[in-house]
């Protein structure tokens, strides 16, 4: 279904999204009462991270799916959960620029440590922590979709593209 006329430039993110998800025959589990809930989406792609899940180029190649396990990001080893979000130099740069941009002094853990240091800053009733967490979510999330566009479609946003946009989505949602 194309893309209705008259829609803002965030709808129509999400109506390309909603494309995406619904020719991969995966929109239903984020689907509640006839509605998507990028909540639920957000959610699934937390879960599937926690528990080492994601289709990730390492976990593909040990099934056999494909040959190439190396990151494509920064083709310097393989692409597994911990390398994709906190070890690759060309995210490493991008959460480096969130944290300090965001007021964060702090360096980047491995994924566990991540984890444990966002459900402790999140504890917290003060907007802070909410922030802190909408951090978190949205650069794992604008990774993965940097990760898709450039394994899928070869196309990667400069790191500082990456950040602003991320930093613009924790804004509006503040």
């Amino acid at each position: 279904m194309p893309i209705p006329n008259g829609l803002s430039w965030s709808l129509k993110k999400i109506w390309q999204q909603r494309e995406t998800l619904s020719s991969s025959g995966d929109l239903q589990q984020f689907v509640t009462a006839g509605r998507f809930k990028i909540k639920r989406m957000y959610n699934h792609l937390r879960q599937q991270g926690e528990s080492d899940r994601l289709a990730t180029k390492e976990r593909l190649r040990r099934w056999n799916v494909i040959a190439d396990s190396v990151c494509c990001l920064c083709h310097s080893t393989d692409e597994s959960r911990d390398h994709l979000f906190f070890a690759c130099s060309f995210v490493a740069d991008i959460w480096n620029q969130v944290l300090q941009r965001s007021g964060i002094h702090r360096t980047v853990g491995a994924w566990n440590d991540e984890v444990q240091w966002v459900q402790k800053a999140s504890r917290s009733t003060r907007s802070n922590a909410r922030m802190c967490n909408s951090l978190f979510c949205e650069t794992v999330y604008s990774i993965w979709l940097a990760r898709n566009s450039k394994v899928f479609s070869n196309q990667l946003d400069s790191s500082l593209s990456i950040v602003n946009r991320i930093l613009f989505r924790v804004a509006c949602n503040s």
